[in-house]
């Protein structure tokens, strides 16, 4: 993992989210996930921000993971809305809120994921958080009528940051005013988004469209298969060329 940080780094990257979906943050041990945040932040060196994912179904596992990933140097916290049981959004409100409160001065993300947690977070108490001091979300629900409505609240919250979770929608994000994005397929080509970021921003709209398409290509290359495999074997093997044997077992009950 150290080898894979400081590679990503040195491509460019702005932030590393560590135990997110693709990191199996929600198959790991709280100590586990812990560690893993510990070791990114140390790696990063402060050179790329670290954007810790600390969710848990329960918020007061939330709310201690959070704790530790800031005492051991995370620039951020994100949470994944809480699985398992169907919330109420006041609910899952009252859940980030517990998590702004302990996190301090701390940046607190929301991260939506409907697909896998069984509850989502809507427009509305998006904006009643970001009023309450919630930094941004990460938008994984593919829905780009969903990330345009989050990005009104960015419009009204200027300090609120919306990040596009979805590979495919990455360039289209952009245009609308996201932030960024945070990708799972970065961990393989972190140089095609620093190249797609860098394109937009200096207004070369066809070079990024070419960009784009490379990496909706290459997503579909990395998906086939079960769960992560196609994506980590990828991985591993691009490690491997730079003479770092990463392994690609994944935890039960995905290997």
């Amino acid at each position: 993992m150290k080898h894979h940080v400081h590679w990503l780094i040195d491509e460019g990257v702005d932030a590393i989210m560590p135990c997110g979906t693709t990191g199996e943050g929600a198959l790991l041990e709280a100590a586990e996930v812990a560690a893993v945040i510990a070791a990114v932040a140390q790696i990063a060196g402060g050179r790329a921000e670290v954007l810790a994912h600390v969710g848990r179904p329960a918020t007061r596992a939330t709310v201690a993971l959070a704790g530790q990933a800031i005492d051991a140097g995370s620039d951020a916290v994100a949470a994944v809305v809480p699985y398992y049981y169907g919330l109420a959004d006041e609910q899952i409100k009252d859940h980030y809120r517990r998590l702004l409160e302990s996190a301090g001065e701390t940046p607190v993300f929301a991260y939506n994921i409907p697909t896998r947690t069984g509850n989502d977070i809507g427009a509305g108490a998006v904006r009643d958080l970001a009023s309450e001091g919630l930094a941004g979300i990460k938008d994984s629900t593919k829905s780009f009528d969903r990330h345009l409505e989050y990005l009104k609240v960015a419009a009204d919250q200027p300090s609120f940051r919306v990040l596009m979770g979805s590979d495919g929608m990455a360039l289209d994000a952009m245009r609308e005013g996201a932030a960024g994005s945070v990708s799972a397929l970065s961990n393989l080509r972190p140089d095609l988004f620093v190249q797609l970021k860098d394109a937009f921003l200096d207004g070369r709209m066809e070079e990024a469209e070419v960009l784009q398409a490379r990496i909706s290509a290459i997503k579909v290359d990395t998906s086939a298969g079960p769960a992560l495999r196609g994506l980590k074997t990828a991985v591993s093997e691009a490690l491997g060329r730079r003479g770092i044997g990463y392994p690609t077992g994944q935890r039960s009950p995905l290997e």
